[in-house]
């Protein structure tokens, strides 16, 4: 039997990528698997209730929203009670040639430290729990693997195989930050997703607080270790930048755009766009438009005098 572990260096010596050769979804209910093991690598998700997978050195359980990735080779069995009904969805993959469909896996490991970490490590498996990421992808890409082969939903389906790898590994990069005693990071790096995803919204520091379960004082000290900047200035950072997105690249009215990065006070937004940029909104716009009307407008006036 041909294994395909994922820690094979060849795979990132070459030009290769993974390819999904099974998955399926499945309710087992007082089930004891026999001991077996697979050439491919197997990633098991508890959807719903409860199981065990056993390997010859450890019994892994597993709940809701939890995951393991079994390295090829690795002879393993899913036990699941008769009163705790497990429902998963499997997914076996190995690895080809990329075949001119790319990135190869060589690549994804040069533009992601997280990934290139997770091919590094030896192990028989990785148990990891999911905040929903990687379940959302997983679920991409059976449905496209049902869709059809087509030439468009092959290249999907390996850049969804690519995404869900990068998940995996972002995933076990924090579980070991989290091991090494740096919880505190693992707040700080919630409270920046969020603001990146509310910062339209009218929150402040206790909003950011509440999301993450920290009281606002511990939190706004911890974030300022670990970011070198208050939580509010931070936030402020992220509005004006995209303040200066919008000005540049839309046409949206100025006045309109205090809403667009969540300060209700367009007079309050003109006087931090100036405190932070040094240009009030419109000087900043029509500098922008300056810059790009000026060379295309020489080259026109060249070619008219050539004329």
């Amino acid at each position: 039997m041909e294994l395909f572990s994922l820690f094979d260096p060849k795979w990132t010596e070459g030009d290769y990528r993974p390819k999904i050769d099974a998955y399926y979804y499945k309710q087992w209910v007082d089930f004891h698997m026999g001991f077996h093991a697979h050439a491919s690598i197997e990633i098991m998700y508890v959807i719903t209730g409860t199981c065990r997978v056993e390997t010859k050195r450890q019994s892994i359980a597993m709940g809701k929203g939890e995951f393991i990735v079994l390295d090829s080779g690795v002879t393993h069995r899913l036990v699941v009670e008769k009163d705790t009904p497990c429902r998963m969805l499997n997914v076996e993959f190995t690895f080809t040639a990329c075949g001119g469909i790319h990135p190869s896996l060589a690549q994804m490991t040069g533009s992601s430290p997280a990934l290139q970490s997770l091919l590094a490590r030896q192990t028989d498996y990785i148990l990891l729990s999911d905040p929903s990421d990687v379940y959302h992808t997983l679920k991409s890409l059976v449905m496209e693997l049902d869709a059809g082969i087509e030439v468009d939903q092959a290249s999907m389906v390996h850049l969804l195989i690519s995404q869900l790898l990068i998940r995996i590994a972002r995933l076990a990069e924090a579980e070991q930050i989290d091991k090494a005693g740096r919880q505190t990071d693992r707040y700080v790096r919630k409270a920046v997703e969020y603001i990146h995803q509310h910062y339209d919204c009218d929150i402040q520091a206790k909003d950011v607080s509440a999301a993450v379960n920290l009281h606002p004082v511990y939190l706004q000290r911890i974030f300022r270790t670990s970011m070198n900047v208050t939580m509010t200035d931070y936030l402020a950072n992220v509005r004006i930048g995209k303040a200066k997105m919008l000005l540049a690249r839309t046409d949206i009215p100025i006045a309109e755009i205090a809403d667009y990065v969540g300060l209700n006070s367009r007079q309050y937004f003109s006087a931090l766009f100036k405190k932070m940029t040094g240009d009030t909104p419109a000087a900043y716009r029509k500098s922008v438009e300056t810059h790009k009307w000026r060379e295309p407008s020489q080259e026109v006036v060249i070619v008219d005098m050539l004329e």
